[in-house]
């Protein structure tokens, strides 16, 4: 044979293609160590997750066990008008709670009487704290907002409760709050602690809706002080949601997985994290056993194709390759029943234009795909936008309330929604002409659409001159409190509606909130903001109603 197999230029390309024919199996292993170590990071933030969520109901048990804790001491009044046991009887009942920090009793005109720690050294008085203004107005129990504590200079959770009139005691002097700070520090050590393996570095941490880190367990070099706002991307990513989960670097610059969840009363969000790089460390050491495996096998195999390639298709070949040349001396070569080189000329030539004639055709089909994915896209706007407005139309109001019902039902949030009916519309196409009515729609629908809600919220027309605003995880006062701005909107606008009895263009806004339960459905939320919609125009229009929210709760 002219030239052994190996040194020819069969034998390179073929070697050269078991080679590329190794690669993809290498980059799958590559793949699988991917996708392994986001397995892992998926498993650990689901366990993460399952955390934030206990962790959110255990804050909402312990605090309603603390309001109760304070009603039932605030329940005998005349216990506290006895002044020298003020102390000790506050110690006891915060002793009897882990959740409570320090108990504080509140005189009538604000001052500090005395403390769960004894009788303050100076006068402090409380008299201004909200909470202490809301507790004396209200019959139960009262949670504040985490402030700088004038007692110890810590910040603090507070939650208060009224104490009832003490007989002969003068309402300046009498003890008239019962105040406990929360054991914020304590809370995060409990989530901490349901962390589980140390391994993985685990820790909570407690955030306030102004972004304050109020507490962290185990303790983190780095962290902000609890009395001023943070803008760490860690503080940030774990306000930007209602639960969620993030990868972020810490205070320290390590790389964290952290799950987060807010809590209901307060807007608290409670955050557990772990450390990444001992998540995946396990797989990690698994693939590089499993690559290793893997280059032994591969050399294994590749030493046994060649050696096939070379018995089984190297030798024809350049026997082949040997009778063409025998061929081209004019010595006639013994063929046998090898094919001969004219077959495989007119075999590659016809492959050539083969794939020729599918290259030409794949363009034109790709060219054709293109067109019709435009013009699928651009029909599946249109069918979701009402052509007058630009707002979303019924049909895509139906589907995103349809699907923020049964998100709201999965996670026991409410969901809100308002719908407003322009106030004697029919009076003013009759007046100034349906081009000017629907002008007006226009401009009510640009108001609408300029509120800078949130960017899950829908504005939506639903035909005529009836809007609608749907509002998921809103209760009942947020959603009255968007149907003000609504209505605020519109007056400014200043639209001239000389039908109408306030002379400009106004609106009556029904609006209803709703926590999904058992088989209810959307329907119940609609009929009810349908129903407060109808008691705003009873009531004289321009103006938000919620009467319909019992009706249907």
């Amino acid at each position: 044979m002219a030239q052994t197999f190996f040194r020819s230029g069969l034998g390179r390309l073929v070697l050269a293609l078991m080679l590329v024919a190794i690669a993809p199996a290498l980059l799958l292993l590559a793949h699988l160590g991917g996708e392994s170590r986001r397995d892992a990071e998926r498993r650990a933030v689901l366990h993460q997750q399952q955390e934030a969520a206990a962790a959110v109901r255990l804050f909402e048990e312990m605090l309603a066990s603390v309001g109760r804790t304070l009603e039932v001491g605030a329940t005998d009044a005349a216990e506290w008008a006895d002044g020298p046991a003020c102390a000790p009887r506050a110690a006891k009942l915060a002793a009897g709670h882990p959740f409570i920090l320090r108990l504080v009793v509140v005189a009538g005109d604000g001052r500090v009487l005395c403390t769960s720690e004894g009788v303050p050294a100076a006068a402090v008085n409380l008299g201004d704290r909200p909470v202490v203004r809301r507790a004396l107005r209200s019959g139960g129990p009262v949670i504040g907002s985490p402030v700088v504590s004038r007692l110890t200079g810590e910040v603090v959770l507070p939650i208060a409760v009224a104490i009832p009139g003490a007989p002969g005691v003068g309402p300046a002097d009498r003890p008239a709050v019962l105040s406990a700070s929360l054991d914020l520090p304590w809370l995060a050590r409990i989530v901490g602690a349901m962390g589980g393996e140390e391994d993985l570095d685990p820790f909570a941490l407690i955030v306030g809706e102004n972004g304050r880190v109020l507490a962290a367990a185990p303790a983190i070099p780095d962290l902000p002080p609890a009395d001023r706002p943070s803008d760490h991307p860690l503080v940030t990513t774990v306000l930007s949601a209602p639960v969620g989960w993030a990868r972020v670097v810490d205070f320290a610059g390590r790389d964290r997985l952290v799950s987060f969840a807010h809590t209901y009363s307060t807007g608290l969000a409670i955050a557990v994290a772990a450390d990444r790089e001992a998540v995946v460390r396990p797989i990690e050491r698994e693939f590089l056993v499993a690559l290793g495996l893997m280059a032994v096998a591969a050399a294994a195999g590749l030493g046994l194709a060649l050696a096939v390639a070379r018995a089984r298709i190297g030798r024809p070949l350049l026997a082949l390759a040997g009778a063409a040349e025998a061929l081209r001396d004019g010595v006639p070569p013994p063929l046998a029943d090898l094919p001969t080189v004219g077959e495989i000329v007119t075999l590659r030539r016809a492959f050539a234009q083969m794939a020729d004639e599918i290259a030409r055709r794949e363009k034109r089909l790709a060219e054709a795909n293109r067109e019709l994915a435009a013009m699928n896209e651009e029909l599946s706007r249109l069918a979701e936008r009402d052509a007058l407005t630009g707002l979303a139309n019924r049909r895509a109001f139906d589907a995103a309330l349809a699907a923020a019902w049964n998100r709201a039902r999965r996670e026991g949030l409410p969901v809100a929604l308002l719908i407003l009916d322009i106030d004697h519309f029919k009076q003013f196409n009759d007046r100034y002409g349906h081009l000017e009515g629907d002008a007006c729609l226009t401009r009510v629908a640009a108001a609408l659409a300029g509120l800078k809600l949130r960017p899950y919220d829908l504005v939506a027309r639903l035909g005529g001159e009836e809007f609608a605003v749907l509002l998921p995880d809103i209760d009942l006062a947020g959603a009255v409190a968007v149907g003000e701005r609504i209505r605020a909107a519109l007056h400014d606008l200043m639209l001239l509606h000389e039908g109408s009895p306030y002379g400009i263009v106004t609106a009556s806004i029904g609006a209803a909130s709703l926590v999904p339960i058992g088989p209810a459905e959307p329907r119940v939320l609609l009929a009810a903001a349908d129903r407060a919609l109808y008691a705003a125009k009873r009531g004289g229009r321009d103006q938000v109603s919620a009467a319909g929210y019992a009706a249907a709760a």
